[in-house]
């Protein structure tokens, strides 16, 4: 049946796959990997055109779930297996084209070492004069610039001296004031409980008529 068939191609695709990784180790321009992948995308379509016949003839038995599984997993296999040359072919894509950027990089390096080596020297020159120069220019500033760092430094400390004697006063004042207010609190609760006891003395203070004599 057609279904039996399925398994030539299966080992058609496995013997190729070695011939693809030696194509692969082997591939030096775009052209032959496009080639490649031409032939890959052909494998592909293949496959998936034997696996349609495949499951048609399946829903012709008598166990056709068992069938479209076998199918299945053939087709799955297959792909895989092409899968893999497919990621064998774009690694080595990649590493020939990283080999071709490092040689272009390595020779534009090199040229640019050959320009530079001619006036290497003059160059270093004009490099340590201008640095002893920098570093005259920058000695001459911080030994003009001493007395005016001197004096803000000096500022800082006053402006600082007088906030930290602001912030005393402040906390002297505020603690006054807290306790004027706590002897203020004091007064007024000890009036309010006279208050209180006056009242309740009048409350159970008896009657005039009540002290009067009978007889």
């Amino acid at each position: 049946m057609k279904f039996l068939s399925f398994r030539r191609p299966l080992r058609t695709f496995a013997i190729s796959a070695f011939g693809c990784l030696v194509f692969v180790a082997y591939a030096q321009d775009d052209a032959s990997v496009a080639a490649e992948r031409a032939r890959l995308k052909d494998a592909r379509e293949k496959v998936e055109a034997q696996y349609v016949a495949e499951e048609k003839a399946c829903y012709g038995k008598f166990a056709v779930n068992d069938c479209l599984a076998k199918a299945r997993a053939k087709r799955r296999e297959t792909l895989g297996d092409l899968r893999r040359q497919e990621i064998a072919l774009n690694d080595a894509e990649r590493k020939r084209k990283a080999a071709e950027r490092q040689r272009s990089i390595e020779e534009r390096n090199t040229q640019q070492r050959e320009r530079d080596s001619a006036g290497q020297q003059s160059q270093s020159q004009q490099d340590r004069a201008l640095h002893a120069n920098e570093r005259a220019a920058s000695r001459a500033a911080q030994a003009a610039s001493a007395p005016e760092r001197a004096a803000e430094r000096e500022k800082q400390v006053r402006e600082k001296e007088a906030q930290m004697k602001a912030s005393a006063r402040q906390r002297e004042q505020d603690a006054a004031t807290a306790a004027k207010e706590h002897d203020k609190r004091v007064v007024e609760a000890k009036e309010h409980a006279d208050k209180l006891k006056e009242r309740e003395a009048q409350r159970t203070k008896p009657p005039a008529s009540a002290l009067a004599d009978p007889n």
